[in-house]
């Protein structure tokens, strides 16, 4: 199955709005989802690990994480694996595309909310923590990074 066969699948289960250039909903030949890495990241498991923010976060609000996240770090954009790859080589290839800045910047908001929702929990305000996650601040801003990774992505492989 195809990357982009991928994506359209990920966008329909989510129901996310599909935001994206035409090119992004074009067919193309790409093989070898799982193990493919374009451009020096595996943009499928960039969006894996962003969905799994939400999960890691919810353990925490519901007490079941072994994890000690602090805010300070969470709320940094450049500690996770696609925030790397955006301050690092994304940037050296890509900072003139305009997909590329939208990515950065809303990647950078996303971390942020995700350090709010932590908060949010560390301060025992765990239903508004719980609202984040689920349709507030965090979940349009993580929404918002998928879109912007299958914008990149089409755009970097054309």
């Amino acid at each position: 199955m195809g990357l982009m066969n991928w994506f359209k699948r990920f966008l329909a289960r989510k129901k996310l709005k599909p935001s994206l250039p035409a090119a992004a909903t074009a067919t193309t030949n790409i093989t070898a989802v799982a193990q493919e890495e374009t451009v020096g990241l595996n943009f499928k498991s960039a969006i894996e690990a962003h969905q799994n923010w939400k999960k890691r976060l919810m353990s925490v609000v519901d007490g079941s994480s072994s994890e000690t996240l602090q805010v300070e770090v969470i709320s940094r954009d450049d500690q996770c694996l696609l925030g790397k790859w955006i301050h690092s080589t994304g940037a050296e290839q890509f900072s003139s595309l305009e997909q590329f800045a939208r990515l950065k910047k809303n990647h950078a908001h996303f971390h942020i909310c995700a350090g709010r929702v932590l908060h949010l929990t560390q301060t025992e305000n765990k239903e508004d923590a719980i609202l984040e996650l689920k349709e507030g601040h965090y979940a349009q801003a993580s929404q918002q990074v998928i879109r912007d990774l299958v914008a990149v992505y089409t755009q970097v492989t054309k």
